[in-house]
Formats: structure tokens, sequence, C-alpha cells
């Protein structure tokens, strides 16, 4: 099972999870589920992993907290009226994880913004990692400002306590377009003391190390 987090919104989280997934039970044969916990500003991405990797669950199960506002949870529950505490929050997202967990032999749950991203009660969603017990796959980008986002975030995951399994550099920016992208590469890994597990360019183009996912 993975989390799959990223630096920032729009970084590309749902476009990742729909590859990896994919791969994974199309080329590998692996049983894969999905759980989006928390969705905002409509069902998008819990209906595109639904659809890709054909999966019979409501998507109650599947999305157990939506929110119609593109916002962060916490301003959203707060301008919706959506009535609710932060323990009917876990309980809700618990229901589903443990439903999902015990069906499939791989479990994508994916994050809604970034690790830091407000859902209740100064419960962040990097605290929502730890609660679920998960190791978390980061997806980051190739362009200027990338070493700093993806380290914070390393280093924001690793003072919660949580295992960070590596990074996945999703090419918003062509590849070609990036100056010196691998000195970039090189030193997410050196400062962060992490590895870099995938480069995904296109559905098509990509290079992941899924058997290291899969440990």
């Amino acid at each position: 099972m993975i989390f799959i987090t990223g630096t920032d919104t729009g970084i590309g989280k749902t476009y990742v999870s729909s590859i990896i997934g994919s791969h994974l039970k199309y080329k590998e044969n692996v049983d894969v589920g999905y759980l989006k916990p928390i969705e905002t500003g409509g069902m998008e991405d819990t209906l595109t992993l639904k659809n890709t990797l054909n999966l019979e669950e409501d998507l109650s199960i599947l999305n157990p907290i939506n929110l119609k506002s593109p916002l962060s949870p916490n301003i959203a529950f707060e301008i919706e009226g959506y009535d609710i505490t932060l323990d009917e929050i876990k309980e809700r997202i618990k229901m589903s994880f443990d439903v999902l967990s015990k069906k499939y032999r791989y479990l994508i749950v994916e994050g809604a913004g970034g690790v830091a991203v407000p859902i209740k009660d100064n419960f962040v969603m990097s605290d929502l990692i730890k609660f679920l017990d998960l190791p978390a796959l980061i997806v980051s980008k190739p362009n200027l400002g990338t070493i700093n986002h993806t380290l914070l975030t390393v280093e924001h995951l690793r003072n919660k306590g949580i295992e960070v399994k590596g990074i996945v550099i999703n090419c918003i920016t062509k590849l070609e377009d990036v100056l010196y992208y691998e000195k970039t590469f090189e030193t997410i890994e050196k400062y962060g003391d992490v590895e870099i597990l995938g480069i995904v360019k296109s559905k098509e183009d990509y290079n992941i190390q899924f058997k290291k996912l899969l440990e």
C-alpha cells in the first residue's frame, strides 16, 4: 500500500496514481484498489481512477469525504456548512480504508493537495498519512523551484515519523526544456537522502521502479 502525495496542488498526483495503478493491474496482474479519502472541487479524481481500474465499489467508499468547493478541506467544510467532527471524518475514512485494504493486494491512497494542507482542527494531510500508517510517495516536478519544494515535503513527512518511499517526477514541463535537470535530481537525492523512483513523461513514456513500490 502507498499514500501518494505531492509538493503542490495540480502536481499530477491523480495522473501518476492512474499510471501506477494501470501498470500494476494490467501489466503485472496485481489486484489494485484506490482510495481518495478527501476530494474537493467535485469527484473528478475518484471517477478517473474508478474508471481506469474498473473498480466496482460505490463512490462513497472510494471517496468517503467529498466537498464541492475547489478549496483546502478546512475552508470547504466551513463555507459549505458541512457539519462533521474530526473524529467522524477519521472514522468514515478508516471504514473505507479497512474495506479496501482487505479486498485488494495493493491499495493506492491519494491525498488532496500537499502534506501540510489543513483538514480540520489542526489535523493536516500528513496527519492523515500517519493515521493510516502508510509510507508516502511524493509526486514532484522537474522545474526550477522543485528542489526546495521537494526537500521541504520530505522533511515535513519525516518529522511526522512517516516513511518516504521515494519521489516520482511528473514532467509537467518537457525535460528537454529544463536546464540541468540531471543536476536537480542529483541534488534532491543527495540533500533529501531519498531516491527518485521514477520519471513520468507521458502515459506511454514512463520509467518507474514498480518492484520497490511493492516492497
